[in-house]
């Protein structure tokens, strides 16, 4: 269901979808939220503050055609005003807070990668995604091996299917994961 549709449904009422969305975008706002403010706890509240808004006026707009950026730039300004709230003097147009604007945009696609890349391995089977998952964290195949108390040549081609399967279900994002790999 695409960003449109998913805001009609909410738009008319529909907690469920309201619901859905939330679950699949707070803990990519609260990460972004807390880079930038660094107090987690405020963080949170901003990034649930960011979805109380969108309930809350989600008959104010005509359309929101894409959901993820209106709740990010949400997030954005939330913490802007937080930083103002706490009395923290920023001049908008001095090099550091259209420094800090660069950063926010780079965290925001980082966490993006991040939770399109998780969401992939996810839908791994199991096995694979825990090979995956371990690959990722810097362990090498013998020590995975010994883990999840499998032969080495098994953890090579699940591994090799896993990523054959991510390269495919990532396609234009493929790049991502082979960067995390080759960072480990």
């Amino acid at each position: 269901m695409g960003d449109p549709i998913i805001y009609e449904s909410i738009k008319n009422g529909n907690i469920k979808a309201f619901e859905a969305l939330f679950q699949e975008l707070y803990p990519s706002m609260c990460a972004v939220a807390t880079r930038f403010i660094t107090d987690r706890d405020a963080a949170e509240d901003i990034a649930q503050e960011a979805f109380i808004k969108l309930w809350e006026k989600r008959t104010a707009y005509k359309e929101i055609p894409c959901l993820k950026t209106f709740l990010y730039v949400s997030v954005k300004n939330l913490c802007f005003n937080y930083i103002r709230d706490k009395k923290v003097t920023i001049d908008y147009t001095s090099p550091e807070a259209q420094n800090q604007e660069v950063i926010f945009k780079d965290y925001l696609i980082e966490e993006e990668a991040y939770r399109i890349i998780d969401n992939a391995v996810n839908a791994l089977p199991p096995q694979s995604a825990r090979i995956v998952k371990m690959c990722l964290e810097g362990k090498q195949n013998k020590e995975i091996a010994e883990i999840l108390d499998i032969s080495v040549n098994s953890v090579k081609t699940l591994k090799y299917n896993a990523l054959n399967v991510l390269r495919n279900s990532l396609k234009d994002y493929f790049y991502l994961l082979m960067l995390f790999l080759l960072e480990k």
